[in-house]
């Protein structure tokens, strides 16, 4: 059993009826001549926690000595037995009801659920309409009984009721539990509060100021509260409200002693309820400020917790910048350098030797965004696209790979946006790929012909065996590994191709009659569907590259549909910001968990996808290939078990439908070149035929081939 759903133990519930008893006893001292009923009744508040103390599941266990301790001491000091019982249970009731909403509206109090105090504003309004509403209930019963017992009853008689039960409530009750609080909680100090010894001289002084204002006849009471608000801005809550209890309580006493202006009422009913009105208005003045201060403190320390968060940030973002081995730089709407990392700063002393780091900076900032025609990827086949040569002052160049992304942060009163420029010096990788390209197409073509006159020999060996000779299966079994040879030739040749191979980057149209989309139905059977929305956005990258590409992951699609259902392909795309994303998804058999991150890799085919269908795992390698070069990345989305697949990857948008000043796309470019830094061109016709053709002289015979996406 948990310690919510326990009752309280034997020595808590003696010391709370104890504590009852004492203070009914006291509030029984204030029954005037011919009443019977007292001015006060501070023991409300004690049942107030004593209800709160206890489990919801053992309520009888308070209500039920509550009374009988209520109705003793009553009783015992000369009430009627009618004036008795009705108090017993009206004291009953009122407990009842008000924990019961408390632990409704106040969930986050000790004693409702929580482990807080009357601290928030919000939280002492509530405990307070839910005080009134008990005392009002509390007050028809109490009324009730007197009525029946043959006393005088009128409309003040239930208002005199219910101020002494409230203002019990509100000072005992409310005190009682902020000190609840303080001795079961670790309460926040001040965010700027008063010493030790401020807090002596104003008790010091509030009570001799208390004890002279009451002590004269003018009405000057109202200025206690000043030194209530003064409490409660300088110290917590807990402290703040003591101190206004106990200066309305001298007032109160004082008032009962006929000291003070109060006493000039007639009436010592009226006397006692106008006292008790001010005891409350003093308590209330101390809370709701000290509750404003705590939050103001709690604001306070969440702001300065989150500018400490943010310098500890800023902090790691600049050591993580500064130890990167790309560079970046910061630009402002007009195109100053705001903000740049070491392996900026270094890479522009290379074009600058000596020179300050801003006029350095700003030399390879013009480089990079305005190159010479000849040192782009227009006029460079070992380029990627959206490389850059940069002279260096000895004479070397060095090729970057330059990403930019449009920042959507204000950097004027005015408006305007910033750019990022991420550069990647490549130079190593791209002056290695066409000597790498080179000897894989030499070697795929002094390959091919060898293969090609076993691959005939064997077909004429198998044509002149008899049907059922013995040779004739091993026969056919090196046929078909000489096409898988052959096909695997021809899958390292497109990959170094793709990998290397220059890129004529212009705007492509996907849909269409005149799309790249368009000649993929050759490769579906006749019952499989390709789904392409009319309206995808063009893109602007390598035609040639593009249809690869697609051809691949359609391809795929129709491969691995699951057997004996046909292939059910959708393409789907659209732009964000300088980017568009293209979604290509089937209903075949799907790609496990564990293996979308890994079917990109070169050769890697799943033990399901190697036992059931044939490749090379070379197809998803040379998408990668394509999409990285293109400044995107390429993955594949998870889908529950049986439902297929989806690639999702992004090219650079067509260079008349891309928003000037839009918003990157968000996605991250593995190989660091992005749409932004691609040169327009127009296409070369002769090149453009020349690449397509010796990309189709590459591929086998059969249109329905595709590579592996394993």
């Amino acid at each position: 059993m948990s310690r919510a759903q326990r009752p309280l133990p034997v020595p808590t519930v003696l010391a709370f009826a104890g504590a009852y008893a004492v203070l009914a006893l006291l509030g029984r001292t204030t029954v005037v001549d011919g009443a019977t009923v007292s001015l006060v009744w501070p023991a409300a508040g004690v049942a107030a926690l004593w209800m709160l103390a206890e489990s919801p599941r053992h309520q009888w266990r308070v209500l039920v000595p509550l009374a009988l301790v209520h109705g003793g001491v009553v009783w015992g000091t000369g009430a009627s037995l009618t004036v008795t019982l009705f108090g017993s249970v009206s004291v009953a009731v009122q407990t009842w009801l008000l924990c019961h909403l408390l632990r409704r509206w106040c969930p986050s109090l000790l004693g409702a659920g929580g482990t807080a105090s009357l601290r928030m504003p919000r939280t002492l309004v509530l405990a307070g309409v839910a005080a009134v509403l008990a005392c009002t209930v509390g007050a028809a019963i109490g009324t009730t009984g007197l009525w029946v017992d043959g006393e005088p009853t009128d409309a003040s008689t239930a208002v005199a009721w219910f101020a002494r039960h409230l203002t019990g409530i509100l000072a005992v009750g409310g005190v009682g539990h902020l000190a609840w609080e303080w001795r079961t909680q670790q309460v926040p100090a001040r965010a700027h509060g008063g010493s030790t010894t401020e807090l002596v001289l104003l008790w010091v002084g509030s009570v001799v100021i208390t004890v002279v204002l009451f002590l004269q006849p003018y009405p000057l009471a109202f200025l206690v509260i000043a030194l209530t608000v003064w409490s409660a801005a300088r110290f917590r809550t807990f402290p703040a409200a003591l101190h206004a209890l106990t200066l309305g309580s001298i007032g109160l006493w004082l008032s009962l002693l006929d000291h003070g202006s109060f006493a000039r009422l007639s009436d010592p009913l009226a006397e006692a309820l106008v006292s008790q009105v001010f005891l409350v208005a003093v308590l209330l003045a101390g809370l709701f400020v000290g509750a404003l201060s705590d939050r103001i403190d709690e604001l306070f320390a969440t702001v300065t917790r989150a500018q400490r968060e943010a310098a500890e940030q800023a902090e790691l973002l600049a050591e993580m910048t500064e130890s990167m081995g790309e560079g970046l730089v910061v630009l402002d709407r007009d195109g100053r350098v705001e903000r740049s990392n070491g392996a900026s700063r270094r890479l522009a002393h290379r074009v600058r030797p000596g020179a300050p780091d801003a006029d350095a900076l700003a030399a390879l900032v013009a480089l990079v965004l305005h190159p010479a025609a000849d040192n782009t990827d227009a006029a460079r086949a070992e380029l990627g696209v959206g490389d850059v040569v940069v002279p260096l002052a000895n004479g070397e160049e060095a090729v970057l790979a330059v990403s930019r992304t449009v920042l959507t942060r204000r950097l004027a009163d005015d408006g305007g946006a910033g750019v990022l420029l991420v550069l990647r010096d490549v130079t190593e990788h791209r002056s290695g790929l066409k000597p790498l390209a080179g000897f894989a197409a030499t070697a795929a073509h002094d390959l091919r012909g060898p293969l090609t006159a076993i691959r005939s020999w064997l077909s004429l060996a198998i044509e002149d065996l008899e049907p059922g000779a013995e040779v004739l299966a091993p026969l056919r079994r090196a046929e078909r590994a000489t096409g898988h040879m052959g096909q695997l030739i021809d899958d390292l040749l497109e990959h170094a191709m793709a990998e290397s191979g220059e890129l004529v980057a212009q705007d492509v149209e996907l849909a269409g009659q005149h799309g790249v989309l368009a000649p993929l139905v050759g490769l579906l059977g006749p019952d499989d569907v390709l789904e392409v929305a009319d309206d995808l956005p063009p893109v602007h990258a390598d035609p040639v590259a593009v249809r690869q590409l697609f051809g691949n992951l359609v391809g795929n699609a129709v491969k691995y549909a699951k057997p004996g259902e046909p292939a059910y392909v959708r393409v789907r795309a659209q732009q964000q910001g300088s980017r568009v994303v293209v979604e290509v998804e089937d209903d075949g058999v799907g790609v496990v968990d564990h293996d979308r991150s890994l079917i990109f890799q070169r050769f890697h085919r799943s033990g399901a996808v190697r036992a059931n269908f044939r490749g090379t795992g070379m197809g998803l390698s040379i998408c990668q290939t394509i999409v990285h070069r293109h400044g995107g990345t390429i993955e594949c989305l998870p889908t529950a078990p049986g439902t297929g697949s989806v690639f999702r990857f992004d090219l650079p948008a067509a260079s008349g439908s891309a928003s000037s000043g839009a918003s990157s796309s968000g996605v991250a470019s593995s190989s660091g070149s992005s749409s932004s830094g691609v040169a327009p061109r127009a296409a070369d016709p002769e090149r453009e035929e020349r690449r397509g053709s010796q990309a189709e002289a590459r591929r086998v015979p059969e249109s329905s081939r595709v590579s592996s996406p394993e």
